[in-house]
């Protein structure tokens, strides 16, 4: 019958006599003496109702019921020691878990830089992402639920948020190379875009009118014909597919305009010139991120100054 009087003592001298290869040699490591090691491990295999070693040779040799339960052991003493670690951080002042909601235009590449940095500074503290689009973002900041944001057109207005300008998102419009809209050479007329479906990202539910700020603010719609989507991925899909022309981040579909199976349209409307949706970070000023949140956002802003896939540019405009 299994006992209830294992120990972390004892998984500590299974681990050690394994590693070592020997009672006595696992003693020394652990500055214990032979006897206390051989009296720790025989409490151990008494608690597990299974032997652990063979003692018949000159050293101990593990039984498969030990080879089966040293990885058990080893994961044990690892979650241990994750828990200890993980506790001094928290004594120490840094956060439980830091949130971040993040925009559906903030480059993926950049994203995973920052959070392989953030791991790198905090390997105690999880990270918790989560994905919003327009005043999803900005929501969920308000809200407590996330400790800061990283978001296009905020959508909402609240004197409890701080916002600081990160950097602009390139936005190219652009249809499939089968797309009617592809066939046409220089400036496209409103006129011809009203009765061709427009792919547009949108929050999926709408917000209550409040003193925040308007619900569901479209952006930079020309069509009168619209299909509604909740991230860049679908809509990036759907365009791929002919279904419909829309906007996306210049990074998003570089690779496809070099191949040919998207088409950068030239909308009449919007002239010219780079359309650029600008990024802020979000954070509530009456209840900061604390030290580890901080830190995060620094790093977000450094990035967002050295990244390739950003521009500078100070000009700004919404996300069709």
């Amino acid at each position: 019958m299994l006992s209830d009087a294992l120990t972390l003592d004892q998984l500590n001298l299974f681990v050690a006599v394994c590693e070592h290869g020997s009672f006595s040699a696992a003693g020394r490591h652990l500055h214990r003496v032979q006897s206390a090691v051989s009296y720790g491990i025989g409490n151990l295999e008494d608690a597990l109702d299974v032997p652990l070693f063979d003692r018949g040779g000159r050293r101990p040799v593990l039984t498969s019921a030990g080879r089966a339960l040293l990885r058990d052991a080893t994961m044990v003493l690892n979650s241990v020691g994750q828990l200890r670690r993980h506790a001094a951080s928290v004594a120490e002042g840094l956060e439980a878990e830091v949130a971040v909601a993040v925009g559906v235009l903030f480059p993926a590449t950049v994203l995973a830089q920052l959070c392989k940095a953030f791991q790198d500074e905090f390997p105690t503290v999880p990270l918790r992402l989560q994905t919003g689009v327009l005043g999803t973002v900005a929501t969920m900041v308000l809200s407590g639920a996330s400790d800061l944001g990283i978001s296009g057109p905020v959508g909402i207005e609240s004197p409890k948020l701080k916002r600081m300008q990160l950097a602009s998102v390139r936005l190219v419009p652009v249809a499939g190379e089968g797309h009617p809209l592809a066939a046409i050479d220089g400036p496209i007329p409103t006129t011809a875009l009203e009765d061709k479906v427009q792919i547009v990202i949108s929050e999926m539910a709408r917000r209550e009118v409040a003193d925040d700020g308007p619900a569901n603010v479209d952006y930079g719609v020309l069509s009168a014909r619209t299909w509604r989507v909740a991230d860049a991925g679908t809509k990036l899909t759907l365009i791929r597919a002919g279904l419909g022309w829309g906007s996306l981040p210049e990074h998003m579909v570089a690779e496809d305009l070099q191949k040919g199976t998207l088409k950068r349209l030239e909308v009449e409307e919007w002239g010219n010139g780079p359309r650029l949706a600008q990024l802020f970070s979000i954070v509530r000023g009456d209840a900061p991120p604390g030290p580890a949140g901080q830190w995060l956002l620094r790093h977000l802003r450094s990035l967002c100054e050295d990244a390739d896939t950003l521009t500078s540019a100070s000009s700004a405009s919404g996300h069709p």
